[in-house]
């Protein structure tokens, strides 16, 4: 699998995967289908502040993407990030979801982002192996957390700190991700 920033291009591909996780899913809490033209207005949104990491196969084929995000908009909050990753049917299961995480999470440390979060709606045990494997810890329940498909679901909430948070030490800022991916490239 390689692994690489997204571009437009890559906007068709990632409605597609997210409108099946939101038609067929409790994955993701949208209940109305999303378009390119919507994925890329996001993305745009994200700027340089958040990575947007596309996977893909050695002959090019989308697998999936993995994405960083606000996760309040309040100051003191800048130094935590929302991550989010969806996979094409297929690709769970086989360490693709475990790449682009690690990816994401290596990009958003050089950055300068402390914490990341992340909510798992449940039942879905695949994803919270995923994210278990990846280092992070339940850190608190909402359920119920929205109603979709019938069924009101808890949401599962997951942290992982990337860098040190003792008292006193100032952060710093948040660096731009094609700087950061640039240094990783080289």
């Amino acid at each position: 699998m390689h692994i690489r920033l997204m571009t437009k291009e890559d906007a068709s591909a990632i409605a597609e995967v997210l409108n099946v996780a939101i038609g067929t899913s409790i994955a993701h809490f949208g209940t109305v289908p999303t378009s390119a033209d919507e994925v890329l207005e996001d993305w745009h949104n994200a700027g340089e502040t958040y990575p947007w990491l596309v996977g893909v196969d050695d002959e090019g084929q989308f697998i999936g993407f993995a994405k960083g995000s606000a996760w309040k908009t309040r100051l003191a909050y800048r130094w935590t990030v929302e991550t989010g990753i969806y996979l094409v049917k297929g690709s769970q299961g086989v360490g693709s979801g475990k790449a682009l995480y690690t990816k994401l999470f290596e990009v958003l440390a050089l950055q300068g982002y402390r914490v990341v979060v992340t909510g798992i709606s449940l039942p879905n045990d695949a994803s919270i192996g995923l994210h278990e494997a990846m280092g992070m810890e339940v850190v608190g329940e909402l359920a119920p957390a929205g109603y979709k498909l019938g069924h009101w679901i808890g949401v599962r909430l997951y942290q992982k700190h990337l860098g040190d948070l003792s008292d006193g030490t100032i952060p710093g800022h948040i660096r731009a991700t094609t700087s950061v991916w640039e240094e990783l490239d080289q």
